[in-house]
């Protein structure tokens, strides 16, 4: 079984020439512990095809499987079963790096090992603009993880970064798949990441291809 299934996900968007289609009938399965690597150009539909799977936004028709389950309500999947990983840290700037954390988890055994496993237990109590752009992303990882999902999905995760950082955040990532036993979706419009991933799409013609 896999862990994630879209069946004809179509979504359009209304614009003032009418409505412009992102998506159409597009279908896609994750495996569990599958690494995905989703590549394209800006404004291809990567963006859209995450929200969609993460429920920030809605499709037009279609249905998601998780874990053999129809999707209905996204709210307990993103509390428990999904991490998200934004293409922007939103760190908040008044909270300290622990607090941040834990806005996703009360619980601080998770947190204080989670920042223990990615080397930010000596930042624990810095605030966000103390840090490096590398540092930041490693938080945004570490929260992400905290409550142990199934899915990581990350949107252009190292698209702020130089490439010395960028290589080492997309390690992290995929050693935390190995590490915590869960499936990614990374985007990137950085195709030299593709050979580190099982399987690499492309989003074309509104629908999604094997790259």
């Amino acid at each position: 079984m896999s862990l994630l299934e879209l069946k004809n996900i179509s979504k359009s968007y209304l614009s003032k020439v009418g409505n412009f289609q992102v998506i159409k009938k597009l279908n896609l399965s994750v495996d569990h512990n599958q690494n995905i690597f989703l590549f394209g150009p800006s404004g291809c539909g990567k963006s859209t095809l995450l929200n969609l799977i993460s429920g920030l936004d809605s499709s037009d028709s279609g249905e998601i499987y998780f874990d053999g389950k129809l999707v209905k309500n996204h709210f307990d999947l993103l509390k428990d079963d999904i991490g998200i990983i934004f293409q922007d840290h939103y760190l908040i700037s008044e909270l300290n790096i622990f607090d941040n954390i834990k806005l996703k988890s009360n619980d601080i055994r998770k947190i204080e090992k989670i920042l223990s496993y990615f080397n930010l237990s000596q930042f624990k109590f810095k605030y966000p603009n103390q840090l490096s752009n590398g540092q930041k992303q490693r938080v945004c990882v570490a929260r992400s993880l905290v409550n142990s999902p199934k899915l990581l999905i990350a949107d252009e995760p190292t698209s702020y970064l130089d490439k010395e950082n960028a290589n080492l955040v997309i390690d992290l990532i995929l050693n935390s798949s190995k590490k915590f036993n869960l499936s990614t979706i990374i985007a990137s419009h950085d195709i030299s990441f593709r050979p580190l991933f099982d399987k690499s799409y492309t989003i074309e013609d509104k629908s999604i291809k094997e790259c």
